[in-house]
């Protein structure tokens, strides 16, 4: 990537995350730009994502997680990132919020020595990574519970979050899933067979420089 390219990428991240109320200071912006580039290279050799633009990447998985912020304000012990893939949306989250504990559940080898990567490249404190195909039953004797929030993005089986969800959060704990018109009805399908998950609410979210309409949907452990 030349010097031209990357500080046009750097401005499409700056300006898009004005657009969600989101200030990055230097250093968070040139942490990007090193995940970025970290994830074309890895992406060449490992397919961790289909998105293989710059543009792209900044839009659909940094803008798009950074979408999640507004929505973990008051939080205070660690998030669950169900299904993290290459670290959407909890590698972007955890650079913004250093004081709260981030575990990144990740099923695939390569993904995970991907978030390992990452993790040390950006020197983040703040993040655990944990190879497991989580579901219920196993949470609680792989990491410590409660937790005081889950967070998954773009969510196409939620059968398997609720389960989770029911067992590693706390009364009053919150699922936050970022979901696509035709996702939410799953979501709201499947939230319908457990009694310990309750509906909070539905909030419209425009991701900047995309058409698509993102759902955020906060649910409550009761």
């Amino acid at each position: 990537m030349n010097n031209l390219a990357a500080d046009k990428l750097k401005r499409l991240l700056i300006d898009g995350s004005r657009q969600l109320d989101i200030h990055l200071d230097p250093a968070h912006q040139e942490a990007f730009m090193g995940y970025l580039t970290a994830l074309q290279r890895w992406n060449r050799a490992y397919n961790l994502t289909a998105i293989k633009d710059g543009q792209e990447i900044i839009c659909r998985h940094f803008l798009d997680s950074l979408s999640f912020l507004p929505f973990l304000s008051g939080i205070s012990g660690s998030v669950l990132d169900l299904g993290s893939g290459a670290g959407f949306p909890g590698l972007p989250l955890a650079l913004l919020l250093p004081a709260i504990h981030f575990l990144l559940v990740e099923a695939r080898q390569k993904k995970t020595l991907f978030l390992q990567h990452v993790t040390r490249l950006l020197g983040l404190k703040n993040v655990e990574i944990l190879r497991l195909h989580l579901h219920k039953g196993n949470g609680s004797t792989e990491f410590k519970i409660p937790v005081a929030a889950l967070v998954s993005r773009a969510v196409s089986v939620p059968d398997d979050v609720f389960p989770v969800a029911g067992e590693v959060l706390a009364p009053g704990g919150l699922v936050l899933l970022s979901a696509t018109a035709s996702s939410r009805e799953k979501i709201m399908e499947a939230l319908s067979l457990h009694e310990n998950l309750r509906l909070e609410d539905i909030k419209k979210v425009t991701i900047p420089f995309l058409e698509q309409q993102r759902y955020m949907i906060r649910i409550i452990r009761v």
